[in-house]
């Protein structure tokens, strides 16, 4: 079920089958595993149970509810939370990824999946 992109690319396909279109699938995007300097990173750790890859930092699933698993890593304090989300995407958006900061950036209370274009 899980047919990733080409080596090197950035992003992951999710589901079974040729390519499609992107009004028939949701793209849901993270921030890379390696950063410069970033005070808080968001990292898409699994959707649906698989695994996501060290150099994918998005993917594109079909419509429908998923179950995502999200670190999020603050730089300052050096820590890590784990966050398992269920959220329901829509064909033809996109989705990001976003961390709920506590104050001073020195803590993340949570994620939420923001709709974009």
């Amino acid at each position: 079920m899980l047919a990733v992109a080409a080596g090197g690319c950035m992003s992951a396909q999710l589901y079974d089958g040729p390519k499609r279109d992107r009004d028939e699938v949701a793209r849901i995007s993270g921030d890379p595993v390696v950063t410069a300097g970033s005070p808080i990173t968001v990292v898409l750790r699994q959707v649906d149970g698989h695994d996501i890859g060290f150099t994918q930092t998005s993917v594109e699933v079909l419509e429908g509810q998923h179950k995502l698993l999200v670190d999020c890593r603050i730089a300052e304090t050096k820590s890590v939370s784990r966050h398992s989300l269920e959220v329901e995407v829509f064909g033809g958006r996109k989705y990001r990824l976003r961390a709920d900061a506590g104050p001073a950036l020195r803590e993340c209370s949570g994620i939420t999946l923001e709709a974009g274009d």
